[in-house]
């Protein structure tokens, strides 16, 4: 266990770092995913098993799309995820092809199970013309013959790509919610990715979505370059008078080659204007009667069409299965009822031309994954329990048969004392501050199991090494 003198240095040491790039969608980071070659015929067995005894097994669903639309500066200025440039709709039906045939190498596993959620991201996924949708739900019932009545099936886009045809194919298909990355709604300040959107798609897109019946979803960033605190509050106070009700509001991640990391880093508010942004937004939202689901979602009650999209953060003790399709598309797979080691997480080929040639050889399109451990996958709920803010202490020990709190004792109690935490016998809740710096603290609940792994792959590398023969007395490479 850290010791609290440890626990508070840490603390000390990381309050002034940027959170964000910190931010894990699962334990650990993928690079430390280094299983090259991932059972898929041994987790199909177990998928199998647990559709027989368990009945349905609910799956969330990811497809995703490689492609986004040419910016200058590259990439939006920021994106820090896989994609290629868009090069028009006969390469974009021709991947989709492609993602037809990836998921029915899963028809077999999934038989049995019942889809409970879907989202279609990328990339930009409504890049796609309005009759592929249709093809998109023919799809996913292919595979899914069952669809829970509460499922969200959510389409991910960008205000300028929609139209209201693709809208009106969208919610004939049976997609019912699209969530719009709009990053920004003050025009000069979005200008700086080179994107092309304007005030005027974004209203015409929720307008379109509101008329038909869709749920809409705002994703817009803080810390952006050039932002001042006044001018997100002024995009926030726009966003709540046009009634969006499913407000996303996430710190930008700055990082690698990007132009905001090369070229704007001098025009980024600083981590403390940052947390400045992060409370001044909860603060107005929560006052004008939105929700915090999480650390970054807000929602407001009395949305006639919401349903409740939450997989990507709220922990599911019995079960966990999201299977990605498509070119960098990621899988989690695990259940309490497998045998220790059959857990598992695992990424798409992140290389186009590795993912087709794959699909085309009649093989699984799988980059590499991770292998789970018992600690392992608490770790991973703990991460999700963090992002939802909220750690039940009565589940983890129904699940885990152990007291998480006990377990982390010291971080527990030393967050509580600097106010970012509440602990009662039934949950740890974050409070205050807390949420802004959930980054850190999955971090720092992982740090030993992360010390571990980091010699883990020093290991392996030393090991690389060592089995490179060398060369025979007297040969020299050729010139």
């Amino acid at each position: 266990m850290l010791s609290t003198d440890y626990v508070n240095d840490y603390l000390d040491s990381h309050l002034a770092e940027r959170q964000v790039n910190k931010i894990q969608h699962g334990f650990p980071s993928p690079r430390y995913w280094n299983e090259l070659s991932v059972p898929l015929d041994e987790i199909g067995e177990d998928r199998r098993f647990l559709n027989e005894k368990t009945g349905q097994s609910p799956v969330f669903l990811y497809v995703g799309v490689p492609y986004c639309i040419k910016t200058d500066p590259g990439k939006c200025g920021y994106c820090l995820f896989p994609v290629e440039e868009f090069q028009g709709n006969a390469a974009l039906e021709n991947y989709y092809g492609y993602v037809e045939r990836e998921a029915e190498m899963y028809r077999e596993q999934m038989e049995g199970a019942v889809l409970a959620g879907a989202y279609f991201g990328g990339g930009t996924s409504n890049l796609y013309k309005a009759p592929v949708y249709h093809r998109l739900m023919d799809m996913v019932r292919r595979l899914f013959p069952e669809i829970q009545a509460s499922a969200d099936l959510t389409l991910e886009g960008i205000p300028q790509l929609f139209t209201r045809q693709k809208m009106e194919a969208i919610r004939a298909c049976g997609m019912n919610r699209i969530s719009m990355g709009v990053q920004q709604v003050n025009e000069h300040l979005n200008s700086l990715s080179g994107r092309k959107q304007t005030t005027g798609h974004v209203v015409q897109s929720l307008q379109w979505a509101r008329e038909l019946g869709l749920s809409a979803n705002v994703d817009i960033i803080f810390g952006w370059p050039q932002q001042t605190v006044d001018s997100m509050l002024e995009d926030l106070e726009t966003l709540v008078s046009w009634d969006v009700y499913d407000i996303t509001h996430y710190e930008l991640n700055v990082g690698g080659p990007t132009d905001f990391a090369l070229n704007r880093f001098h025009e980024l508010p600083s981590t403390l204007v940052n947390l400045e942004m992060y409370r001044a937004g909860r603060d107005f939202l929560l006052d004008r009667g939105y929700e915090q689901l999480s650390t970054y979602n807000f929602r407001r009650p009395g949305d006639p069409v919401a349903r409740d999209f939450r997989e990507g953060y709220v922990p599911r003790f019995e079960h966990m299965d999201t299977l990605g399709l498509g070119y960098a598309a990621i899988t989690f797979f695990g259940n309490p009822a497998l045998p220790q080691g059959r857990s598992w997480s695992f990424i798409n080929q992140r290389s186009l031309a590795h993912y087709k040639a794959a699909v085309d050889a009649g093989r699984f399109p799988v980059e590499r994954g991770f292998r789970h451990s018992p600690d392992d996958w608490l770790m991973m709920l703990l991460f999700r329990s963090l992002i939802s803010t909220e750690v039940d202490l009565v589940q983890y020990r129904a699940a885990f048969g152990l007291d998480v709190y006990e377990k982390y004792a010291t971080v527990w109690d030393v967050l509580a004392e600097r106010g970012y935490a509440e602990i009662t016998p039934e949950r740890i809740r974050l409070v205050g501050d807390g949420a802004f710096y959930a980054p850190m603290l999955s971090a720092l609940l992982a740090e030993e199991r992360y010390r571990e792994l980091r010699e883990e792959a020093a290991r392996r590398k030393k090991e690389a090494r060592q089995a490179v023969p060398l060369p025979a007395p007297g040969v020299t490479g050729g010139g």
